[in-house]
């Protein structure tokens, strides 16, 4: 096995880095660095981006695809999950610049209005939770793609219960096929 092609899970390399990615030098104008409670993230040329508001969030965000989930022993999602998620998102073209990850268990600003202002969702999908356990004043039957407020939105069962179901995932993978016109 080599070092060159060692793969990280994003959980992973916010526990390794979760004090800082940046080491400011003496001497240079100290920036606010990113912290565990509020993580960077990195974009594409390896630039590290501080969040813009106080969500904690995974991704970078790039296709304004907002995907929420209720975790409540991790700080994202467990390893085997993720690794879902990220098998789902490259089924649909998607990666992790492309969205942003929020764990609404371990984030307590969650609100409509914290969530748009932050992230200005094109696409939120709701894994294992329901968008009036947010405060949106919309109640989304699950596998169905809804228009409101000019953003698009869906809900599915959580990823644990997702990975187990096979025909759950067939309704998934269809609902998938609508919101990102895949054809």
């Amino acid at each position: 096995m080599s070092l060159d092609n060692l793969t990280l899970s994003p959980y992973l390399i916010q526990e390794l880095y979760e004090n800082s990615l940046i080491d400011n030098a003496p001497g240079k104008t100290k920036k606010k660095m990113a912290s565990a409670d509020e993580p960077a993230t990195v974009g594409k040329k390896g630039a590290v981006r501080e969040p813009a508001g106080n969500i904690k969030f995974l991704g970078n965000n790039a296709k304004n695809i907002l995907i929420i989930v209720d975790e409540a022993d991790h700080a994202f999602l467990p390893d085997a999950e993720l690794n879902f998620l990220i098998t789902i998102l490259e089924a649909c073209k998607i990666n992790f610049d492309d969205c942003s990850l929020v764990n609404s268990n371990k984030n307590a600003e969650l609100t409509p209005e914290n969530l748009n202002g932050q992230f200005s969702p094109a696409v939120l999908l709701f894994l294992g939770t329901e968008p009036q356990l947010l405060g949106f004043p919309i109640q989304i039957p699950q596998y169905k793609v809804q228009q409101y407020n000019k953003q698009q939105y869906m809900c599915a069962p959580a990823l644990q219960v997702l990975s187990a179901d096979k025909e759950a995932k067939k309704q998934l993978w269809n609902a998938l096929k609508v919101l990102f016109s895949i054809g």
